[in-house]
């Protein structure tokens, strides 16, 4: 395009901008002056489907800073609808012999041009491998880097004017801004969102309830993502289905084995699995990304929002989640302030008796069989601490921030879906299962079998007479703690207190390896094995004892 063309672009782009954000606060300031209420939320959300294009993903990424602006602009914003004409077949076809050298027509057994869904980014085309498969062909509009290019240059042009002016109620929008930036120069090409559902499909592979879509690289370019066609309806149109009263497809889906408590469970499940287990989950849980597919397993789509957590952030969320899961003041305060970024003025003891009173109000009393159940939904709970961070002059590190909001999109679904779910017994459940995995894979690890072989050696030289004799000592009440003075076993006393102890341990040990299981000889492992001459040694030292006790 020449430069002349393109500063008459920047300059429509400028004028339309300017034009529409006007419109709004006129029409708030009318309201205001009339005494009405402002509307503002949905006025807000309507300039950005407007403004279309860019806007669209920039109001989705405003959506997730509930830390900064009020909870009902962001699920305003997070409710916008991406309904653009489609573009015309040439286009398409244009986009397929740009970028494989041939239209879809010889590439795929099938290509319906007709697509069904468009937005202002790419629409969506049904289509049919040579093999047979069913597949979702996602094509990338034309000329939208440069719309977007565009639009981040105004963008960071209205930042920079915003801090020259010290209008410190915007000064919000610079992080909004800078992430545009990084997702216009990574997500607009198809490959590294193909990458992200690559990588999120791996992570799921011994995971039941979550399905996420195969990508078939051979026909996955810039501006072309070919993916495995879920067949399902999305939750947003099964909300669409009971509001108005669809009897007949609500049967269907009941037959095809779907209950919304279970499918809520498994959509929570799935995001604290991925969150915690690979760091790596889905953060757009928008009603309309995930499917129902037989057997209440969760389809995802859509992967243009994913976030990481490092491991020390995912340690920190699960004490948090716990905390909260437990309805522990003084845990909640410890685990959310590690969360934080504490200011210099920062009121830390105003916080933790702020926290102390909001607990009173989030949990059912009293706790049934030392658990607790929630009175208010997880997205209060969250909501409220984030209005304590602002009130006592503390920030949540960005890093947290779609976690949460991730958080509370899967506690709205659940709200909606299935709103008898005990949500803390399953974040307790989600957690405590990820905690005793974590704590078998360590046990058991290569690494944790060398340890435990090392420490095996040094015990058998000497760990079952010192420790039997300490319990001797104890016994007989004789024993004592000095410093730097090494006290040799008595090999001649207290045999049968050592016999017991040693049978004890043996009992335990073989209790443990029952309640395992006992795998097929073929099918035995490195650690099985140490724990098996493990527990045949201590078998053999507990005859050898036994055998010197009867001698007595």
């Amino acid at each position: 395009m020449p430069e002349r063309f393109q500063i008459l672009a920047y300059a429509a782009r400028m004028f339309q901008l300017t034009a529409v954000l006007s419109n709004v606060a006129i029409r708030m300031l009318w309201r205001r002056f009339r005494g009405r209420p402002t509307g503002g939320p949905d006025l807000v959300r309507e300039a950005f489907e407007k403004l279309s294009g860019s806007f669209i993903k920039f109001g989705q990424i405003l959506s997730l800073q509930i830390d900064t602006i009020p909870r009902e602009y962001c699920d305003a914003l997070l409710s916008l609808l991406d309904r653009v004409p489609q573009f015309p077949s040439e286009q398409v076809k244009q986009a397929f012999v740009e970028h494989f050298k041939a239209p879809a027509e010889d590439l795929y057994a099938e290509f319906d041009y007709r697509a069904i869904a468009s937005a202002s980014i790419g629409q969506v085309h049904r289509a049919r491998l040579k093999d047979g498969t069913a597949v979702a062909v996602k094509v990338q509009r034309p000329g939208i880097q440069r719309v977007f290019e565009r639009d981040n240059l105004l963008l960071r042009i209205g930042v920079r004017v915003i801090f020259f002016f010290h209008i410190r109620s915007f000064y919000f929008m610079r992080d909004p801004v800078r992430e545009l930036s990084t997702w216009t120069g990574d997500e607009l090409d198809y490959r590294r969102e193909a990458s992200y559902a690559k990588l999120l499909g791996d992570n799921a592979v011994h995971t039941p309830s979550e399905r996420i879509p195969r990508v078939y690289w051979q026909l996955t370019s810039q501006r072309v993502l070919t993916m495995d066609f879920l067949e399902g309806p999305s939750v947003a149109s099964y909300l669409r289905m009971v509001e108005n009263n669809d009897v007949e497809t609500l049967n269907g889906l009941r037959a095809r084995g779907f209950v919304p408590s279970v499918f809520s469970s498994n959509v929570i499940s799935n995001f604290l699995s991925d969150a915690f287990r690979f760091g790596v989950f889905h953060a757009d849980l928008h009603p309309a990304n995930l499917l129902i597919l037989p057997n209440n397993v969760v389809g995802y789509v859509d992967f243009g929002i994913v976030a990481t957590l490092t491991p020390e952030a995912r340690r920190k969320q699960i004490e948090l989640t716990l905390a909260y899961a437990s309805g522990n003041a003084d845990a909640i305060y410890e685990s959310f302030l590690s969360i934080c970024m504490v200011s210099p003025g920062a009121d830390l003891a105003g916080m933790r008796t702020r926290i102390e009173e909001l607990c009173a109000n989030w949990y059912e009393e009293p706790a049934l069989a030392g658990r607790v159940r929630f009175r208010v939904t997880v997205t209060k709970t969250m909501m409220d601490l984030l209005s304590i961070c602002q009130n006592y002059g503390v920030l949540v590190d960005r890093e947290m921030i779609k976690y949460i909001r991730s958080t509370i999109l899967a506690d709205g679904l659940v709200s909606r879906l299935a709103p008898g779910v005990d949500l803390a017994l399953i974040l307790r459940n989600v957690v405590e299962d990820y905690l005793a995995e974590e704590a078998k894979h360590k046990i058991f690890s290569r690494g944790g079998a060398l340890s435990m072989l090392a420490d095996l050696s040094v015990w058998l030289q000497t760990g079952p007479a010192g420790m039997l004799h300490a319990i001797s000592l104890l016994d007989r009440r004789q024993l004592r703690i000095r410093a730097g003075v090494t006290h040799r076993p008595d090999q001649s006393s207290g045999l049968r207190m050592r016999a017991v102890a040693a049978a004890s341990i043996w009992g335990l040990g073989v209790l443990t390896f029952t309640a395992t299981g006992f795998p097929p000889s073929n099918q035995w492992q490195f650690p099985a094995i140490l724990a098996g001459v493990f527990l045949a040694l201590w078998t053999l030292w507990l005859l050898r004892l036994l055998q010197r006790l009867s001698f007595k």
